[in-house]
């Protein structure tokens, strides 16, 4: 028997160009496509480029309610058809079209709660990304977008966590699956380009070192969740909260514009996260919800 697929792609303001390619090279491979708007001002912009498109279905929120909510919104839409996968996204992806014929043969591995593309920022190299020339690998961490995920894993963890509203919901989730005894996979044939904010690459002794660009709004929702997530997962966490912070800290002091108002932030999203309170996963007690 077919395994169902439905793809769903989270869109907040999107650019409509690029939208309209991403958008073109996944009904080469899937009919069955969920665009979820997070509260966009150019919403109606996007309805009317898909007024006569009879394959693409458009969903949201009235305002932004977070990736975790939207993916949830997702996943719950095609669950509720009895599909067996859906494919995420978001709207910064460059999608190969090949994706989903890359990761068809894995389909049939049971212990495998999701299928992730090997991810290439646009600021790196080809040398840079993370890749082996074996077929697959297994990993602990995958991003959301460009990943295939089985439906009833995750509904077995929970789903997402929308307390985290964005930043690190994607590691929150495959946390939950890993210390669940599920497995996640890279396919290293497919290759995902992806734009990590304005994200660039700078030499310190000789080494190739990250560096984001992410907006104030989004710093401080990092260093809250760094603090969150270590709280929630304790000894079983695979970060630690001090160091993510002093990353962000560090390359915002060093190689960032607007770096007055983004510490401000990191400093707040720190108090933010401290405050917040984080019941200690269990498995027992994500599967009731």
């Amino acid at each position: 028997m077919d395994e169902k697929i439905g793809v769903g792609i989270v869109l907040f303001n999107p650019d409509l160009e690029r939208l309209q390619t991403n958008v073109g090279a996944l009904k080469q491979q899937n009919q069955h496509i969920l665009l979820f708007d997070n509260g966009s001002k150019n919403l109606e912009q996007v309805k009317d480029l898909y007024a006569d498109d009879q394959t693409i279905i458009i969903k949201g929120f009235s305002q932004n309610k977070g990736i975790a909510a939207a993916l949830n919104a997702i996943m719950n839409f095609f669950a509720k058809q009895q599909f067996d996968w859906v494919l995420t996204f978001d709207q910064d992806s460059l999608p190969p079209t090949t994706l989903l014929g890359d990761f068809t043969p894995f389909l049939t591995k049971s212990e495998v709660a999701v299928i992730s593309p090997a991810v290439w920022d646009l600021s790196e190299t080809a040398d840079d990304y993370e890749h082996t020339d074996r077929d697959f690998d297994y990993i602990e961490q995958a991003i959301t977008s460009g990943s295939l995920t089985r439906v009833s894993d995750w509904q077995q963890v929970g789903g997402y966590d929308e307390r985290m509203f964005i930043d690190l919901v994607d590691f929150d989730f495959c946390r939950r699956l890993i210390l669940s005894g599920r497995k996640i996979i890279r396919v290293n044939r497919a290759v995902l380009r992806q734009e990590i904010g304005r994200s660039k690459q700078v030499l310190i002794f000789s080494r190739r070192i990250p560096v984001d660009n992410h907006s104030a709004f989004r710093k401080y929702y990092q260093a809250r969740n760094s603090i969150y997530y270590y709280k929630k997962f304790g000894h079983q966490s695979d970060r630690k909260f001090y160091w993510d912070e002093a990353k962000l800290y560090i390359k915002t002091i060093l190689f960032e514009h607007g770096k007055w108002i983004k510490l401000v932030s990191i400093t707040k999203g720190i108090y933010a996260g401290i405050k917040l309170a984080a019941p200690k996963w269990r498995q027992d007690e994500e599967n009731k919800n």
